[in-house]
């Protein structure tokens, strides 16, 4: 059998490359097979930090009879959804109509050419209840595939035939204007409309709001990422209006923040978030912990940790939750190449072999009072971190059934405060940190997905540039700055209309694969965030040029003109699918996730090059934002990230020109544009920065007639005032 995962570069492909089952890597020699010996593609779609893709893996394909089942009666592929998320968009959006729901693993049934016929995410090796068994499944495949052909031939075309339809309406949404009742073209997005929208939005999240526990919504809980970033520039902005401390978006954000930094879905030890909680309290993740997640919200917590409507309280904790998240970024997942990782496994494999999920990360009351005790800490100390942590075993099965946790003083168990610590509560926790990390560096460690993926890298560079911009860190910049260097040198290639940008690296080399449109717009705001946190230096328009160099390209393979009408919509490929029957390119949705939708970060970067005074002539902002009155008061979660481009060009898509400053006054108008999105243009010649110099601020607006800069002001909140 042939072991093509062996040369694979792909760590998840790699974890599968012993399987008896003979797998293929993603590619039209696959499919090529399956036609010739006339028989069905399994697809398997995971990704390396997944811990239900490891669980089946050890339960099914790791067996030899199942392998043998697969080997004779299908071409297996098995797909690194990081690697290829067009593949993966693909095929959830097939699994999603098909069974209701999606997830990893991913488990498909296709034709020869890659159209889906059946779909499922994890099947167990045995029947749970009416979940069939994997073998089940296999031999109700099979059967039909020889028994049913035809049948299952003309299911593979309605799907398909539905899914693009229902893809294509998705792509339009973001890009046709809607017309209501009365067949009128929907308002643009003005300031006057924008507000109406965004008192329904607020009113929708209030609805949805768990007021208990923080988040929205219930188990499972992700982090809102995109929309809390929205509620926090949203409540800076009321606030700068004069509006109360206590305001809607703000105290929702800060709800959740809140609750998620004391819960167990942050890493209390290390730092670092994980991908997200199976509970509704937040007591036990998955522990996975993603790039994408923690670059997210490393800007959120930055965002915090000065924020107006904050306490003093609530912004220092949040400052220490994005300072350890932005030390272990640095301690655990940068590359040799300086770049950022992927991911941390949400499993550990121990020295005998023996995979578990969070053991590295999970303490007893024993351990725990061990570790007080190896601190020099009184009993009394030891007690009472007993009594602050209610973390829970992880068992999700006995805490999602209600099943009595029967929990001992050896029990390990998750690290959760149900309630801020303060004082001397967080005097005790800090004294046996250094025991406990002692403790889990004796551990067995989830390995890390050596995968840099350019997206992920982006952001973290745009949110390392605004924590650096927040907290006036020139260490904090150096390291975005840095990070954002390594990314321009190894994941981008200049070409003859712009710069276009490689998906993934390894080791440093550069993947043959071009970048998502998600890729490129990242990109594309990294380089903007960098320009404005650099201003002063110099070396703010080199990557003010990068960023409409990459923008320029991004626009050129995007933007999918209609031959029959002006209309356009936006490719989410830039290549076309190596399946056979999945012609043309994938159709970009925009709809949020866990990450803000590829045309949410696109809009977000034409809206900074718009404030920049340098509008690409192809598109404008709100050409693409026709979803979000659409979508927001129905589904804000699916909108945050185009609500932040959406507000900013409401207001004229404001950029803070500097005509003069000292030092401390440039690093409060970089503070504050931070705060409320506002980038700072690169400086021109004759600007001066000095110790002797007063403050001249100017506020340019951009517009469809052109851009103007009002009169200049000597505060920056007298800047401010000159915005309606």
């Amino acid at each position: 059998m042939a072991q093509r995962l062996s040369s694979a570069q792909s760590e998840y492909l790699r974890q599968h490359e012993d399987n008896p089952v003979d797998w293929w890597p993603w590619g039209r020699e696959a499919f090529a097979e399956a036609a010739h010996r006339d028989v069905p593609v399994f697809v398997s779609i995971g990704y390396a930090a997944c811990h239900w893709c490891h669980v089946m893996a050890h339960e099914s394909f790791e067996d030899d009879a199942v392998a043998a089942f697969l080997n004779e009666r299908f071409v297996s592929i098995k797909v690194d959804r990081e690697e290829h998320p067009d593949v993966d968009d693909t095929y959830m959006a097939a699994t999603q109509a098909m069974t209701g729901q999606g997830g990893w693993p991913m488990s498909i049934f296709a034709l020869p050419d890659g159209r889906v016929f059946h779909a499922g995410t994890y099947f167990p090796p045995r029947r749970a209840g009416q979940v069939p068994s994997f073998t089940e499944v296999l031999q109700a495949v099979h059967e039909a595939w020889i028994q049913r052909r035809e049948q299952v031939q003309e299911q593979a075309a309605t799907i398909a035939g539905a899914l693009g339809k229902q893809r294509h309406r998705q792509a339009q949404m973001a890009t046709v204007v809607h017309t209501d009742d009365d067949n009128a073209p929907a308002p643009a997005l003005s300031q006057e409309a924008m507000a109406g929208l965004t008192e329904q939005i607020l009113e929708a999240l209030i609805a949805d709001e768990d007021t208990v526990y923080g988040g929205f919504g219930s188990a499972p809980k992700f982090p809102p990422s995109p929309v809390l970033t929205w509620l926090l520039e949203q409540s800076a902005w009321e606030l700068r209006e004069g509006g109360t401390a206590i305001d809607r978006a703000g105290g929702m954000a800060i709800h959740t923040m809140e609750a998620m930094a004391r819960s167990a879905l942050f890493d209390h030890v290390e730092g670092g978030f994980a991908r997200y909680a199976t509970d509704q309290a937040w007591q036990l993740p998955h522990f996975e912990k993603m790039l994408s997640d923690n670059a997210q919200l490393l800007g959120a917590y930055a965002r915090l940790s000065r924020h107006p409507a904050a306490s003093v309280d609530v912004r220092a904790r949040a400052e220490r939750v994005a300072r350890m998240t932005l030390a272990w970024l640095g301690e655990r997942m940068l590359t040799a190449q300086g770049l950022l990782a992927s991911s941390l496994d949400a499993d550990t494999v121990d020295a005998e072999g023996h995979r578990s999920e969070g053991s590295t990360y999970l303490f007893s009351d024993e351990q725990l009072r061990q570790a007080a005790a190896d601190a020099a800490l009184p009993q009394s100390h030891a007690q009472r971190l007993t009594e602050l942590n209610r973390g829970v075993p992880a068992d999700e099965h006995a805490l999602r059934s209600g099943v009595p946790l029967n929990m001992t003083e050896a029990t390990p168990r998750t690290v959760h405060f149900d309630e801020p610590m303060t004082g001397a509560d967080r005097e005790i926790w800090e004294a046996v940190l250094p025991q406990l990390r002692r403790i889990r560096a004796a551990r067995a460690q989830p390995s890390r997905d050596e995968k840099v993926v350019a997206a992920w890298n982006a952001q973290a560079v745009r949110s390392l540039a605004e924590a650096a911009m927040i907290w006036d860190d020139p260490e904090v910049l150096t390291f975005a700055e840095q990070l954002g260097e390594k990314l321009w040198t190894v994941h981008t290639q200049s070409h003859a209309d712009g710069v276009q940008v490689h998906r993934t690296s390894y080791g440093g080399a550069r993947g043959e694969r071009l970048g998502t449109l998600a890729d490129h717009a990242h990109v594309a705001n990294a380089c903007f965030s960098l320009a404005s946190a650099l201003t002063g230096t110099g070396r703010e328009h080199s990557w003010a040029e990068r960023a409409h160099g990459v923008l320029t390209r991004t626009l050129t393979c995007a933007v999918v003109r209609h031959e029959k009408d002006e209309a356009f919509t936006l490719a989410d490929s830039f290549e076309d699918s190596e399946a056979p029957g999945q012609s043309g390119r994938q159709l970009a949705s925009p709809v949020d996730g866990p990450e803000p939708s590829s045309v949410a970060a696109l809009a977000q970067a034409l809206q900074s090059a718009s404030a920049l005074q340098q509008p690409p002539a192809q598109i404008d902002t709100a050409d693409i934002l026709h979803h979000v009155p659409l979508v927001g008061p129905q589904a804000p979660l699916a909108v945050g990230g185009s609500l932040l481009a959406a507000r900013r060009a409401a207001v004229g898509s404001p950029a803070f020109r500097l005509l003069s400053a000292t030092a401390a006054e440039l690093a409060e108008v970089r503070r504050v544009g931070a705060l409320l999105g506002i980038p700072v243009e690169p400086m021109g010649e004759g600007v001066v920065v000095g110790a002797d110099q007063s403050l001249a601020l100017s506020v340019c607006l951009s517009g469809p007639g052109g851009g103007v800069c009002l009169a200049p002001a000597h505060t920056v909140s007298a800047a401010l005032s000159g915005i309606s």
